[in-house]
């Protein structure tokens, strides 16, 4: 059973400010440690259900938060960017199972430090007409892989989330948002033991695979700034649905890649780089 784990930061068990999860910040070195413990819990629990192989590929930022001498050794790493699939980088239809480790919830909604991909940049974001953060497009363009998403862990918010866009996937809140900035922690041994056994349990139930799909999507993106919209203009097939939003329809996970390039684009114009 081959396992692939997409980790972010801003749902890491105990972290609630930007400081806690930009390089820089007063408290990012020990948001970094925090968070690979997060992910050694769910590689715990995959091992335990008896995963043969687990692919962690960190998904925040720069995508060098994790320290490779501190995640399990059970788990391979995938680290540093520019990445082709970005949050999905290394994910492929041999796995069985993909989770969700530190995820929050999606621009504009309630949750600890909610936002889609861009921070303030991006303002909203929809697939065929739904709103979705990244946690709906993870989802999204892991299914048309044919790889089940069975487990996610972050706040509440995000745990909802993930509940409205696919009920089946368990999910494990490790505080509970009480602002943007602001939420109640579970102890930290708590939320731990709470992720090894819910992915183990995740992983024991057998999900069903959806079937690789083919079919086309439409993303929808509304931005902060016209000149970013109008920029993207020059890719063939992006059309304006109005001077700040733009479209594109696709296959996934061609659709997600193409939305990379989105937002380097985004990031040459306003200098505000995408920390996911």
């Amino acid at each position: 059973m081959r396992i692939y784990i997409s980790v972010d930061m801003e749902g890491i068990t105990g972290l609630v400010d930007a400081d806690d999860v930009q390089p820089g910040g007063r408290d990012y070195e020990r948001g970094r440690a925090l968070m690979a413990e997060d992910v050694n819990a769910a590689v715990r629990g995959a091992l335990t259900a008896g995963a043969t192989g687990i692919l962690v590929n960190d998904a925040h930022g720069p995508m060098r938060n994790l320290l490779p001498e501190a995640l399990h050794p059970a788990a391979r790493l995938v680290r540093g960017r520019p990445k082709q699939l970005g949050m999905l980088e290394g994910l492929t239809g041999e796995y069985d199972a993909a989770l969700c480790v530190g995820y929050h919830s999606r621009a504009g909604a309630p949750g600890v430090l909610s936002h889609s991909f861009m921070g303030h940049e991006i303002e909203d974001m929809w697939l065929d007409g739904r709103p979705v953060g990244e946690i709906g497009l993870a989802h999204a363009t892991a299914a048309a892989l044919g790889v089940p998403v069975v487990a996610l862990t972050g706040d509440d918010a995000a745990c909802a989330e993930m509940t409205e866009w696919d009920a089946s996937v368990v999910t494990v809140p490790v505080k509970y948002a009480r602002d943007r900035f602001a939420a109640e922690l579970r102890p930290q041994a708590e939320a731990r033991e709470a992720i090894e056994e819910a992915v183990a349990r995740a992983l024991s139930q057998d999900p069903p695979r959806p079937a690789p799909s083919a079919a086309e999507a439409t993303l929808t993106v509304r931005w902060q700034s016209a000149s970013v919209a109008a920029t993207l203009l020059g890719i063939p097939g992006v059309t304006a649905e109005d001077p700040r939003t733009v479209r594109a329809t696709g296959e996934l996970p061609a659709l997600y890649r193409q939305f990379g390039v989105w937002m380097r684009v985004a990031t040459s114009l306003t200098n505000q780089p995408p920390y996911c």
